[in-house]
């Protein structure tokens, strides 16, 4: 059973020295798991979709699929990593759940049709938090979902 931060389990933990992870040292490590890991798969499963899509089309809807794929070649990556990660912020905040000195958030990398949601772990260590993912865990959304959902809200305002 998660615990609400003033549980037995946490206050043991506590006078141990053991404090589960900030939910702002979690915004600091995904932002950077979100850039360096998670993002060059996804740019690239993106890319391979907007020129699927660009293909089976007719003229006028593939060539907005073309500009999309156009835009993604040519602009910065770490500008649209940044993008790509405020539009899941935004639309998928995190869950948090402490359990003692770990605390968890769930993630949702998918849409809301076809979610893919990540759950990383926040262990304390020296320097206050150390939070990884979880070698079975899947990081791969549909992204063919993602692109739909992002076009059904008439595209991303980050």
């Amino acid at each position: 059973m998660p615990s609400d931060g003033s549980s037995i389990d946490q206050q043991l933990f506590a006078m141990a020295g053991l404090h589960p992870p900030s939910e702002e040292s979690f915004e600091r490590f995904f932002r950077t798991w979100f850039e360096l890991e998670f993002f060059p798969g996804m740019s690239k499963a993106l890319q391979k979709e907007l020129v699927s899509r660009a293909r089976s089309k007719g003229f006028l809807s593939g060539l907005s699929s073309q500009v999309k794929k156009w835009a993604m070649a040519n602009t910065d990556a770490r500008l649209q990593s940044d993008a790509w990660c405020s539009y899941f912020e935004q639309n998928a905040p995190p869950r948090f759940r402490a359990f003692g000195c770990v605390r968890t958030a769930a993630v949702n990398l998918g849409s809301q049709v076809a979610p893919c949601w990540v759950t990383f772990w926040g262990l304390p260590d020296a320097q206050g938090a150390r939070w990884v993912v979880p070698p079975w865990t899947s990081t791969s959304p549909d992204i063919s979902a993602v692109v739909d959902e992002l076009d059904g809200r008439g595209g991303m305002a980050a």
